[in-house]
């Protein structure tokens, strides 16, 4: 919080510019901060609507439980995280244009039937940039890698797809939880390997 403790600049202030000048100049500030604002006032008009650290720490476990319920392939933990109304765009071009839009809650978590087509996988966050925009909002854009490991076919091998994502989100809030409300996923870049066996000890 900024102090209001002006002693070390009146200590400086006298030899510059006098007693009733020093004694003028902190009554000008004094009346600069209205004293009968709420603390609330105060605290959006110096750093932001209020709680936004603890904003983006809620919204950074909203990232990582996204993809915590990809990798689990957890419809009801991922429906959790979208409103009712939310967009999700799959596909999306490296600057998050086009792509396939899957609109409404319904649409969003079957698009999690998709995660059936490999095995395992594993999504791992590399970035994320939250902006708190107001009391009950907030965008990101934020990066990832996955790992998808897809079952061998007659004709090819396990093979580990490693690819790079982009996210770009808006965010809302709602009794006092965030969730996603428009979500466009974009692939970056890709390369596979072939799936290297785990020799278990039992």
């Amino acid at each position: 919080m900024p102090t209001t403790d002006f002693a070390p600049e009146r200590r400086r202030m006298l030899p510059m510019l006098g007693t009733g000048a020093a004694v003028a100049g902190l009554g000008a500030l004094a009346t600069a901060t209205p004293a009968a604002a709420a603390p609330e006032d105060l605290s959006a008009a110096a750093y932001g609507p209020a709680g936004s650290v603890e904003d983006e720490l809620a919204i950074n476990r909203l990232l990582e439980t996204y993809l915590f319920a990809v990798d689990t392939k957890d419809k009801t933990v991922f429906r959790t995280l979208f409103t009712d109304d939310a967009t999700l765009t799959v596909m999306a071009h490296p600057d998050g244009t086009a792509g396939i839009v899957k609109s409404g809650i319904e649409a969003v978590v079957a698009n999690l039937d998709g995660a059936a087509a490999w095995g395992y996988s594993t999504h791992v966050t590399a970035n994320a940039y939250i902006r708190v925009t107001g009391r009950y909002t907030a965008t990101g854009d934020s990066h990832a890698t996955a790992q998808l490991v897809y079952p061998a076919t007659a004709t090819a091998p396990e093979t580990v797809v490693v690819r790079g994502i982009r996210y770009r989100d808006e965010y809302v809030r709602s009794a006092g939880v965030w969730k996603i409300r428009k979500r466009v996923f974009s692939p970056l870049w890709q390369y596979n390997g072939t799936a290297v066996q785990i020799n278990y000890p039992n």
